[in-house]
């Protein structure tokens, strides 16, 4: 499917206003309980999403310092395909993250002061997984192609409270800051982190030294907040094939083995009516100056490309504590150089699907991957995969997710079958 960058961005552009500022649907508008609030001051929607999706923390015990955190997860995951794929058989993985991050400014009570974090995985070669589905997508986001014990990130951030300006610099996975749906965590699938069209994305296992700037900038539409940020990586990994998760900052800017980088842009509006309702929209670019070589035979020097986020959550009226979340993602590259030309996925997730049980999450998920259609790509079809979950939250550290994928002309190909995949993940966090 071939899309003019300019047509693609303005039709976003145009759909900002109605995304943003729509009026609050019925489930607000209903009433009900107002969300627990501890301290002096409402806790936003979002921040309670952020701090519960993206980094899982327990309560510090007493008597721990403010300054220093430390987190440690284990999850586990089994699958097995029953019908359709290349192969029809089980396979499972682990995978082990640790964390730590270290206020400067609480330790030395000094405002001006930054953070330190570190994180560091350990991970198995898969042996089965997309290799037995066949899918492009890759339907377990835990998925390596190799045993890693790494240092997966390493960087120090500092806020510049009095501009509206912060800064990151190190070893980054470029999915934490840029492209990401903070409510489609839960997913296995690899799409529902960022779209797979934006093309040598420095994400798990590969994150890439950095540089990020994001700075606060006038918003366009009233009662929403806006934020541009920018990002150069290391881009050694897309075409020269450097495993940057593996590295410091050897092969960032120039060195013997790679000099390609990774620009990347966005701009993420918020729109926040307190606890009951939130939206956020990303609209974002990327640009890979690595040389790569076209579908049809001939190179090209760098290739780019445009990705963009939606997101909506509203209190449930007969859940105080739960929320209904929708998002959308969409992607776009250079379908002479790129396998997917376009993405385009949306989904649904429930906060307290049962009424008795309103810390599990359940969701449904669809991702379609429009195949590139340039002479010599070889795609027969496009791609399409949906996943469901249902997450069952045994404690506050522990939980077990039963999972069903379906995965639709795998690799657009016309010799494998329609996928189904049955999985289940369980989880310790501490």
């Amino acid at each position: 499917m071939s899309v003019n960058i300019g047509a693609a961005l303005a039709r976003l552009l145009r759909l900002l206003p109605i995304l943003l500022l729509a009026p609050p649907s019925a489930a607000t508008q209903t009433g009900g309980p107002a969300l627990p609030v501890e301290g002096p001051q409402a806790v936003s929607l979002w921040a309670m999403e952020f701090q519960r999706l993206r980094r899982p923390r327990v309560t510090p015990r007493d008597g721990a310092p403010d300054w220093f955190e430390l987190g440690l997860s284990v999850i586990a995951e089994w699958n097995t395909i029953p019908l359709g794929g290349i192969q029809q058989r089980s396979s499972g993985r682990v995978l082990t993250t640790f964390d730590g991050e270290l206020d400067l400014g609480r330790l030395f009570a000094e405002s001006h002061a930054g953070k330190l974090a570190v994180v560091a995985q350990s991970m198995g070669a898969e042996d089965g997984g997309s290799l037995d589905s066949g899918d492009f997508q890759i339907y377990s986001n835990l998925e390596s192609d190799e045993n890693r014990d790494d240092v997966m990130e390493l960087w120090y951030e500092q806020d510049f409270a009095a501009s509206g300006a912060r800064l990151k610099v190190g070893k980054v996975d470029a999915n934490s800051e840029f492209a990401y749906v903070e409510v489609a965590g839960d997913f296995s699938h690899s799409s529902a982190g960022f779209s797979p069209s934006i093309v040598g994305f420095p994400s798990y296992p590969d994150a890439a030294t950095s540089v990020n700037l994001f700075i606060d900038t006038l918003s366009p539409w009233e009662g929403t907040t806006a934020t541009l940020g920018y990002g150069l990586y290391d881009g050694s990994l897309a075409v020269d094939g450097v495993r940057t998760g593996r590295l410091g900052p050897s092969t960032f800017l120039s060195s013997d083995r790679s000099d390609d980088l990774l620009h990347l842009l966005q701009w993420e509006i918020i729109a926040d009516r307190g606890q009951t309702e939130k939206t956020r929209v990303t609209l974002g670019a990327f640009r890979h100056t690595g040389q790569f070589e076209r579908f049809d035979g001939g190179t090209d020097h760098g290739t780019e490309g445009l990705f963009a986020t939606w997101e909506h959550s509203v209190r449930r009226p007969d859940l105080p504590r739960g929320h209904i979340h929708f998002f959308a993602q969409y992607g776009w590259a250079d379908d002479r150089v790129s396998p997917i030309s376009e993405h385009a996925a949306a989904g649904l997730v429930f906060d307290g699907p049962l009424e008795h049980r309103p810390d599990d999450r359940a969701g449904i998920y669809a991702s379609l991957a429009d195949l590139s259609d340039a002479a010599g790509a070889g795609f027969a079809s496009n791609e399409l995969a949906i996943d469901a979950y249902y997450r069952l939250r045994w404690s506050e550290r522990f939980w077990v997710q039963p999972e069903v994928q379906l995965i639709v002309d795998p690799s657009g190909s016309e010799t494998i079958s329609d996928a189904l995949v049955l999985g289940l993940r369980i989880a310790a966090e501490f």
